[in-house]
């Protein structure tokens, strides 16, 4: 793992697997109270994360539209022009929320199954737990 960005909750961004050039390599997101998600395939892809659905946390806590963007677009109601522009400057696939809300769930719901929840070697219960809340039936 590699870590490449933090943000301002105390979590970080790493890079995981091998760095195989010009190969894609998932995003993993650990946060300051022991929690982890992969939640992009690649850097790009966590990137428009980042810029398509800002909220993206409170996504793989179980909130789902309307809900889960509405007090941040109430905030930024410009949010959808920022959007674009931002994708178009950092020449990235133009995204909607529900594409990169799906993307995210389905990258998310493999932390634990492909083995990617870390753990701190040589200390008891060290574990990181998973961010993904299932939704209730």
């Amino acid at each position: 793992m590699e870590p490449v960005a933090g943000c301002n909750a105390g979590g970080t961004h790493y890079l995981c697997g091998p760095a195989v050039p010009g190969g894609p390599r998932p995003v993993l997101y650990t946060d300051s109270e022991g929690q982890a998600s992969l939640i992009a395939e690649s850097l790009a892809e966590a990137l428009t994360l980042a810029v398509a659905l800002p909220s993206w946390h409170d996504a793989l806590a179980g909130f789902r539209p309307p809900a889960l963007s509405s007090d941040y677009l109430d905030d930024h109601p410009d949010h959808p022009a920022v959007r674009d522009r931002l994708l178009a400057t950092l020449r990235l696939p133009p995204a909607t929320e529900p594409e990169v809300l799906d993307r995210l769930l389905a990258t998310a719901a493999r932390t634990v199954p492909d083995g990617f929840l870390p753990h701190v070697p040589d200390e008891e219960n060290s574990a990181f737990q998973p961010m993904l809340e299932p939704l209730a039936d």
